[in-house]
Parts: C-alpha cells; structure tokens; sequence
C-alpha cells in the first residue's frame, strides 16, 4: 500500500477528497494540508492549518435526547434531522463485493478502460468515465459506427451490460455513469460462468476483474464498507467507512493488488482441497 488518507465528498461533484495534515509536532506552527478530489481534482480552499497554543476545557454536557419517528415494530427507527442515507444500509452485503467487482471488472475488460471510477450507492454501483478519456482509452472509439460496420460487416462490439445514468451535469464536466444493478450483475456472472466452462487454461491475477475482485475481498476481510474506486493505470484508490463510521482512503500500486490477489487465490485453493469430500 502506497499511502493512506481521510475522505469527505466532494463539494464540487459529490465524489471522494482524500485529504492529509502534516504532523506538527509544534503547538502553534503551521500544518501542511494535501487535498485532492479522485474524480474532479478540485482541492479545498486551505492551504495550511495551524494547531493551538492550548487545549480548550471541555465542559461536561448532558448528551441531546433525539426524537424517533416511526415504531418499534417497524424496525425503521430514524432520528429526527438524520438523513436515510446516513444508517447503514443492507441491500448489498459485504460478502458480495468480490462477486460483483468481478463481474464489473468483466464487463469493463470489454470497453478497454484503464482509468475510471467507481461508486457504490447502496442497491447498485456507478461507474464514472469521463468524456475525455473516450478518445484516448481505445482505437475503437476514434471510429464512426458506419466505418465500424464496414470494417466488422456489421457486427459491432459488445455493449456494457450497466446502462447509462442521466446526470443534470453537462457530460464534459462528468463524463458518463454507467449503473450496474444487482440483477445485472447476476446475468453478467451467469454469462461469463458459462463461459469459462467452455474455456480451459489459468486464470489472470493481472486482470482487471481479478483485481477487482481482490479489492472486494480485502475490503469484506476488513470488516468495512466499500464506498468507492478510482483506478488509474498506476494507483488505485479505495474509500472505505470503518466500523467507527471514520472514512478513508488506501492507495495501492496495481502489483500491490496482485500479490494479494496470489494470497487469496492460494488461500482458496488450499480452501477447496481440505474440503474435498475423502
């Protein structure tokens, strides 16, 4: 692992700022702030921080009593000014992260990306790419479909299974958002496991869905919540919430992710052999 950050959404378009103070080991010596946003690159207006002289007293305080709407029986208890979006949520399990980063990982190995990111929103997951990076990533996308057409008789590339999201933003502030639902992602892994019986030879750890994969097991292992990726052709970076409910960010170098990937495949692999049936 490369460096750790904290994380807050970004104010400008709503993804992730990792951000770090210096140490100052000095009480009244000035801090250096590193911010950056994984999607936009916007940085917050701070440069640096200065720590005081002296620790404030803390008072002693009765702690607020909150209102609760709704029933007991309802098992929906939501504190008054808490917002749906802050409990946590239990639509997609930990469990199911390696699983489903696969099939995104599968499905994105068809479009040629190296740079995207990623975003999970509870019931489903985005997929960020921006409209730049669709001239650049693949020889493909400098073609018209009518020259496609020729060139392949009329037989064009696969198409991702996400389907594209609206967004209010203009697109070359955003770029496209492809949103992968659960049920998608189950035809997607149905699809390539037919395939893969069909298919004999090892398996990749380079892959993108491998490595993918691997960060969902990591992520599972931790006990943490994934929030989202940003993959570049040499970091990747993953926001997860803690159990504390602290958010942060783990940069990884993508060899990184393939040493762990040969862990885990062997650690699976000496799974499936002590529970082979004598």
């Amino acid at each position: 692992m490369l460096s750790k950050y904290r994380a807050r959404q970004c104010p400008n378009c709503h993804y992730f700022i990792g951000f770090a103070v210096g140490k100052s080991f000095l009480h009244g010596e000035a801090a250096f702030l590193t911010n950056f946003c994984l999607n936009c690159n916007y940085k917050l207006p701070v440069h640096t921080i200065v720590r005081g002289n002296g620790a404030a007293r803390r008072r002693l305080r009765r702690p607020k009593l909150r209102l609760i709407v709704g029933t007991q029986e309802s098992g929906t208890l939501i504190g008054i000014g808490q917002r749906h979006s802050d409990t946590m949520d239990t639509k997609i399990s930990p469990a199911d992260y390696a699983r489903h980063l696969r099939a995104i990982g599968q499905d994105l190995e068809n479009l040629h990306l190296s740079t995207f990111n990623l975003e999970y929103v509870g019931d489903a997951y985005l997929v960020w790419v921006r409209a730049d990076h669709e001239a650049d990533t693949h020889p493909v996308f400098r073609i018209s479909k009518n020259r496609l057409q020729k060139l392949w008789r009329n037989k064009m590339p696969a198409r991702p299974f996400g389907h594209e999201e609206r967004d209010g933003r203009s697109q070359s502030e955003t770029g496209k958002r492809l949103r992968y639902s659960v049920q998608e992602l189950d035809r997607i892994e149905l699809e390539q496991r037919a395939r893969r019986q069909q298919q004999s030879g090892n398996t990749d750890g380079h892959r993108l869905s491998q490595l993918l994969r691997t960060v969902g097991d990591l992520v599972s292992e931790r006990g943490e919540r994934l929030l989202g990726i940003a993959w570049q052709e040499l970091s990747v970076s993953v926001v997860v919430e803690k159990s504390n409910g602290r958010k942060e960010i783990d940069v990884f170098r993508p060899d990184n992710l393939y040493d762990l990937w040969v862990r885990m495949y062997l650690k699976r692999d000496n799974r499936a052999l002590l529970d082979t049936p004598h």
